[in-house]
């Protein structure tokens, strides 16, 4: 058996070209399913995305963590089917064709395009990206089937939607209604609550005061707020709260009515007095001078009068409310309660109808300047100034959302509202904090769902209707083809097809009403209608539903989340899934939201051709918790690769280099028991690591598995083979040499495990030369491999302990020695340690040969716990002091001078809070109150802990300058064998020669530089070696090397 040899650094985009060529030609996803067929199943849904547009950098990122879990359990033994599906419906896709054509007025489109050949449109564009989408998908290493993937625009997908809608009619759940909704104008269309709360911005808006004059009374008006001056034209009320007090204001020769509460904020410093105070119910059914009379209104209308409504509130604006009932949702039910008409100024197209003269043919937004220029030319304008506030606009026009009295279809979610807050509780939330907060709160302010839309491309609202008022609601096909008693088995259930169908009942003809329905009610139908159910497919549905694990954008809470939800609230009475991972967003590497205008937007092969999908994956679930911004960009990427996986890399590499040089048997491993020390925690750390990596995914915390794992690495790196490099490369065999090979190999083939889910790539490489290559009847593919068992017997947690000590204590000495100066190489004499507790010590003292080896010194020495080598001067951080304090300042200052200081420090480091005695007061501070300074003691480098202390003992003699001057040597030839071109195992001849001080150094230490280099004879004045030079301080020496034959 031989390892194949690792060529060069590692190389993601090669190397995982080679690992999509291995999967394409084994066909191993579809084994790694095939194999698991009959096992427990675990279900994963995924959310469609809408295919008409390429895909990016933030598809990868949700992509990934639908990704990791499906393949962790796969390996625990589940049956892990993964359908893909495409959401092929909706504005968006009737958008894309509108620019193609240049065409956005819909009208416009029927008359001069037909709804046909525009729906035929349509269907082309949702499949023009899918190749895209696919080579993406494949590109990353997402496993996905996507032979089988559902679309919602095809019949089956369509009819199932139909028999769901079906189920919530029988419950009396869907009504037709006049209400007020959000609806963008730019594309007609009314948009659900989930659509609207994605397209809020901030926007200055006016802000603007208008008098409404009394008709009975002279020189008096009512002063009413709006920041909706466009709305002023169908004012057909005022709305005061009977039971809040109204000021009569004298302002220079006019009376105005406010508010008492509100008075002062509305008049400010201007000259005023109040005549009168009464309670709003005396205002009742006076009667104002309309402010602009366009449109019409029946003379026995009772319009233009006050009237109480509950909504009325001082909070702001003057407590005086105008009420335009076709723009409000409170102005319509005030409107409706008291007869008032619905009195239009502005189309369905957003434009003012022509009736309105001044602003006839102005968008409504476009409006609002001219008309307060009207309002200030007739005195009724009293103020008007700017507002900022968040508004909604389309989500993806971008254009102003209009608030407008309309008839729709609804379905009356609200009625099911406690419900679906009821099974919330029992959806695992990642973060948790969504479960009560962000969905929580979307729930529990439920508004009815508006489902139908004016559009011609999406699901057809399956209702037909005999033009009396009466409407029935088809539940499939097979239903409707009885009814027109015709075969309409090929028929394309959109429109306009689908228009054409009329039956005959109850002496009337039947024709379906015009509108389709919200798209996010077909992706959010997907839990059932993947599957065609109910028609076909039950045990497949019984199987995957609810499902266990989903995973989207955190905005996905007002979207896909929510129509899963509500649908299976409303059809099944069950949760649609268990377990849900938000997704934050990505920005650039500068914090910025990516944006075309911007020219920031990352395309994801950017990264997978320099970087590789690998780090790109690992960056996305190990080093960013899922609930944070994450800020992307190729160097950001190229850091993980150079950080975290070219350690696993070289380790890797450092491996295979000397494994291939050895013949050992790594299928009879010898018992972790009877392997040294250092072994055994590796061993030790391995499993523990094993345990929390496992224990994490089983909670659906990638982050917290990934920081195990490259903790694991740093340590199998940066701690076990740089302590053992000796035992690889010493040219005896034995028992310990082989352990040390045995040990290194179980941590690196345990990890191509771990790695799997998180990086599959590259744990596919491992896999294939680490475990294929020593078992032969080894699974395929590490994707088909079974997750390893923790074995708890090897969980030493003493001894993990112990280490833990032992590289606290060197972490402390190493920074020690880098403040001291001293370089690393220079022996010392001797390092005291101080440890927090019993155990910790006889940890230190144990392990002193480790440390003292780790730190370069010839002894450890234990301190009392309450020895001191480091003095601490404590100062007040004046501008945070001061601010507190002021004159206690110079007081305050003399008293940390006199206080412990190393108390105060330990308080500070701890972020606890402290108190300080300032003559006779006892003041609490804390660690932002202070500044610590610290110097260690005369003769010493020191740093200290959490209990910990170690101070260097930095006085040196002559034969520790002579140790440190042999080190260098040491050092300096190794330099030369890589320059001269040798390989690691070459044997060569060697010769040192140089002044005193180096003559001295190798008189007692050849012996040792040779052993550390290879070198098996000793000639200075070699003929043709290679020759280097070396130099420390004063100290000069010249390097001979030559390669010995036959080695």
């Amino acid at each position: 058996m031989t390892f194949d040899p690792i060529k060069g650094r590692y190389d993601g985009p090669r190397l995982e070209q080679d690992v999509l060529d291995f999967w394409r030609d084994n066909d191993t996803f579809a084994k790694s399913l095939a194999q698991t067929e009959g096992k427990p199943r675990y279900s994963f849904n995924e959310g469609p995305p809408t295919a008409n547009g390429k895909p990016g950098i933030h598809h990868v990122l949700a992509r990934t963590f639908k990704d990791v879990f499906p393949r962790f359990k796969t390996m625990q033994g589940y049956h892990v089917p993964r359908k893909a599906g495409w959401d092929t419906h909706g504005l968006p896709v009737e958008h894309e064709i509108e620019k193609q054509l240049g065409i956005f007025d819909k009208s416009e489109i029927e008359s001069k395009v037909g709804i046909e050949a525009f729906t035929r449109r349509c269907r082309e564009s949702v499949m023009t990206y899918i190749g895209d989408w696919e080579q993406m998908t494949e590109r990353m290493g997402f496993w996905v089937n996507l032979d089988e993937a559902y679309y919602t625009l095809d019949n089956a997908y369509i009819e199932s939607v139909w028999s769901l809608l079906q189920k919530i009619w029988d419950q009396g759940l869907i009504y037709r209604g006049y209400k007020v909704v959000p609806y963008d104008p730019r594309i007609g269309a009314t948009l659900s609550s989930h659509e609207l709360a994605q397209g809020y911005r901030e926007v200055e808006d006016p802000s603007i005061f208008v008098r409404f004059k009394l008709i009975d009374e002279d020189n008096t008006a009512f002063l009413v707020w709006t920041t909706t001056p466009w709305t002023l034209p169908s004012n057909l009320a005022l709305a005061v709260g009977e039971d809040i007090d109204y000021d009569y204001v004298r302002h220079g020769d006019e009376t105005l009515i406010v508010a008492s509460a509100l008075r002062e904020r509305v008049f400010g410093d201007a000259e005023h007095s109040v005549e009168k105070t009464v309670k709003g119910a005396e205002l009742l059914g006076k009667t104002y001078q309309r402010l602009f009379d366009y449109l019409e209104v029946d003379a026995d209308c009772p319009a233009f009068r006050v009237w109480h409504a509950d909504f009325v509130s001082v909070e702001d604006g003057t407590g005086i409310v105008h009420t335009a009932p076709a723009y409000g949702v409170d102005d319509l039910a005030l409107g409706q309660a008291n007869g008032l008409p619905i009195l239009h100024g502005v189309g369905l197209d957003g434009h003012f109808v022509e009736a309105v003269e001044p602003v006839a043919g102005l968008f409504f937004k476009d409006a609002d300047p001219v008309l307060m220029k009207l309002l200030k030319a007739r005195g009724d304008l009293f103020r008007a100034e700017r507002y900022l506030h968040n508004y909604p606009f389309g989500w993806r026009t971008g254009d102003p959302i209009i608030y407008y009295a309309k008839n729709a279809w609804y379905i009356r979610t609200t009625q099911v509202k406690d419900r679906m807050v009821e099974l919330n509780r029992e959806i695992d939330w990642v973060p948790e904090t969504i479960r009560e907060g962000r969905f929580g709160n979307w729930l529990e302010n439920n508004v009815d769902w508006a489902l139908s839309r004016e559009r011609f491309w999406g699901t057809p609202l399956p209702v037909w209707t005999d033009g009396d008022g009466n409407f029935k609601c088809v539940g499939s096909v097979g239903e409707l083809a009885d009814l027109a008693g015709r075969d309409l088995s090929e028929l394309d259930l959109h429109r306009p097809a689908v228009d054409d169908i009329t039956f005959e009942l109850d002496g009337k003809t039947w024709t379906r009403v015009p509108e389709v329905i919200d798209c996010w009610f077909d992706s959010g139908a997907m839990s059932y209608a993947q599957w065609h159910y109910p028609f076909e497919n039950a045990e497949h549905f019984e199987a995957h539903f609810p499902a266990d694990y989903i995973c989207e954008a955190i905005d996905q809470t007002r979207g896909w989340f929510y129509t899963l939800h509500a649908i299976a609230t409303l059809v099944s009475d069950s949760v649609a899934y268990k377990n849900v991972i938000c997704l934050s967003h990505i920005v650039d590497a500068d914090g910025k939201k990516m944006s075309k205008s911007l020219g920031n937007i990352l395309n994801p092969y950017e990264v997978f051709d320099a970087v590789g999908a690998d780090p790109l994956r690992w960056y996305f679930l190990a080093r960013v918790a899922p609930d944070v911004q994450k800020r992307i960009s190729v160097d950001i990427v190229a850091d993980v690769a150079s950080s975290f996986v070219n350690t696993l890399w070289n380790t890797y590499a450092f491996f295979v280099l000397y494994a291939r040089l050895e013949e050992v048997d790594y299928t009879n491993r010898s018992a972790p028991a009877s392997r040294p020390e250092i072994d055994r925690w590796a061993i030790a750390l391995k499993q523990r690591t094993l345990a929390d990596v496992t224990e994490a995914l089983e909670r659906y915390d990638a982050q917290a598995a990934g920081v195990a794992i490259e903790s694991f690495v740093d340590q199998l790196s940066n701690w076990y083979v740089r302590r053992n490099r000796r035992r690889f490369w010493k040219a005896a065999d034995g028992d310990d040499k082989r352990a040390a090979y045995h040990t290194l190999y179980e941590c690196l083939s345990s990890l191509t495990y771990m790695l799997a889910p998180f990086t599959p790539f590259l744990a596919e490489s491992l896999y294939q030369n680490l475990v294929r290559r020593v078992h032969a009847t080894a699974p395929d593919s590490v994707h088909m491999a079974g997750w390893p068992e923790v074995d708890a017997a090897l969980i030493d947690d003493d001894l993990l302990y112990e280490i833990d000590v032992v590289q606290k204590v060197v972490g402390l000495g190493r920074a020690a020695r880098s403040q001291s100066g001293v370089r690393t190489r220079q022996p010392l004499a001797r390092a005291l340690v101080r440890a927090p507790s019993e155990a910790a010590m006889a940890a230190v003292l144990s392990h002193r040969e480790q440390i003292e080896d780790e730190l370069n010194v010839k002894s450890i020495e234990p301190v009392a716990r309450d020895a001191s080598l480091v003095d601490y001067r404590i100062k007040p951080n004046l501008p945070v002091v001061g601010k507190k304090f002021g004159k206690l300042v110079p007081k305050i200052r003399a008293a940390l001078d006199a206080a412990d200081g190393e108390h105060i420090a330990t308080a500070v480091a701890a972020g606890d809070t402290f108190e300080l005695d300032v003559e006779g007061d006892t003041l609490t501070l804390g660690a932002e109150d202070c500044l610590v300074e610290t110097a260690s003691a005369a003769g010493y480098a020191s740093a200290e802990e959490a209990g910990y202390l170690v101070g260097l003992d930095t006085a040196l003699d002559d034969d520790l300058r002579r140790e440190g001057l042999a080190r260098e040597l040491i050092r300096t030839v190794q330099e030369a064998r890589k320059q001269a071109g040798l390989e690691v195992e070459d044997r060569i001849r060697l010769g040192v020669s140089g002044d005193a001080a180096v003559e001295a150094a190798l008189a007692e230490y050849r012996e040792l530089l040779m052993s550390e280099t290879l070198a098996e004879a000793w000639e200075v004045g070699q003929t043709g070696a290679f020759e280097a030079q070396g130099s420390l301080e004063s100290a000069r020496w010249d390097i001979e090397i030559s390669r010995l034959s036959g080695a």
